[in-house]
C-alpha cells in the first residue's frame, strides 16, 4: 500500500478499496453482486433496482414537494458505478456524479458508455470539486452518508444543501438508529475490538483484511434544525430499514431565494 493511500482517512481508504476490489457489492451488499460471481442476469438486476429507486423517488418528490416533471441539472452524491446516475440522466439535461472512489468512477463511465448515456460527468468528491456558484435543480444522495463519519457527513450535508438551486429539490437519505441491541453491539465491536471485523469478514466469506463498511447514525434533531434554518418549510419523510439500520429519506424544496447558511454552518460544527 502506498504512503499516499495510507495518508487517506480510514473511511476514504475503505471505499477506495471497495471500489477497486468489489465495486458492485460495495454499492449493494448482496452476495449476488460480488464481482467474482455476478452473472449477466445479476448485473441487469443491479441496474433494474436502480431504475426502480429513481422512478419511485422522483414520483414521490413530484407528488409530495412539487418537484417539476423535467429537470435541468442534477447532482448525484456517492454515485458509485452509476446505478442511479444513469436513470437520473434520462430525466435531466445534465447530471454530475460525485464519488470518493476513482475505480468506481471509471466503472461508472464504462457503464454510461455501454448504456449510451452522454449527459453525465463524473468527479472525485475529495477534494470537493464544486464551487460556491454551482447549483442544481435536484441534489440526490441515497445510502451514502451512512458510511461517512457523522462530523464529516454533517459537513457534506451542508455542502449538498448549499448546492441546491433556489426552488430546487433535495432527496437525501441518512440513517439514525439500529433496530436492536445485537446490531448496535456488532457495529461497536467491528469498530473498536481488535480482529472483530476480520472475524466477521470470515463469517461472511470476505477476505480476512477487508475493511469495515461503516454504518453511522445521525442526530435527526441536528439535521432538521439545519434544514429549517436553511429556509426549508416543507419536508416529506419516508422511513427506511437496511438490514436493521434504520433511516429516513428526506424530500424537500429550497426557498425561492438563497438564504444565509452561516449560522447553521457554525452551529453544526
Amino acid at each position: 500500500m502506498s504512503i499516499a493511500r495510507l495518508a487517506l482517512p480510514t473511511t476514504d481508504r475503505a471505499w477506495r478499496a471497495f471500489g477497486k476490489d468489489d465495486p458492485y457489492f460495495g454499492v449493494l451488499t448482496q452476495p449476488r453482486f460480488r464481482r467474482a460471481s455476478m452473472t449477466p442476469a445479476d448485473r441487469r438486476e443491479f441496474f433494474r433496482l436502480g431504475e426502480y429507486h429513481v422512478a419511485e423517488a422522483l414520483s414521490t418528490a413530484r407528488e409530495r414537494v412539487g418537484m417539476p416533471d423535467r429537470l435541468g441539472t442534477v447532482l448525484d452524491f456517492g454515485c458509485g458505478v452509476g446505478r442511479l446516475a444513469i436513470p437520473l440522466a434520462r430525466e435531466a439535461d445534465r447530471v454530475v456524479g460525485l464519488d470518493i472512489s476513482p475505480a468506481m468512477l471509471r466503472e461508472a463511465e464504462a457503464n454510461c458508455s455501454e448504456a449510451g448515456i452522454a449527459n453525465i460527468e463524473f468527479h472525485c468528491s475529495k477534494p470537493w470539486p464544486l464551487s460556491e456558484s454551482d447549483r442544481f435543480e435536484l441534489v440526490h444522495s441515497h445510502i451514502v452518508l451512512q458510511h461517512v463519519p457523522v462530523r464529516t457527513g454533517e459537513t457534506l450535508l451542508r455542502r449538498l444543501v448549499n448546492a441546491i438551486a433556489p426552488s430546487g429539490t433535495g432527496i437525501i437519505h441518512i440513517t439514525y438508529a439500529k433496530s436492536d441491541s445485537a446490531i448496535r453491539w456488532l457495529a461497536l465491536a467491528r469498530k473498536h475490538v481488535p480482529f472483530a471485523n476480520s472475524l466477521v469478514n470470515i463469517a461472511r466469506g470476505r477476505p480476512f483484511l477487508a475493511p469495515p463498511m461503516e454504518m453511522n447514525d445521525y442526530d435527526l434533531n441536528r439535521v432538521f434544525h439545519f434544514l429549517q434554518m436553511s429556509g426549508i418549510d416543507r419536508t416529506h419523510v419516508e422511513f427506511t430499514d437496511h438490514g436493521g439500520h434504520l433511516g429516513v429519506s428526506l424530500y424537500f424544496r429550497m426557498p425561492g431565494e438563497i438564504g444565509d447558511h452561516s449560522q447553521l454552518a457554525s452551529e453544526a460544527k
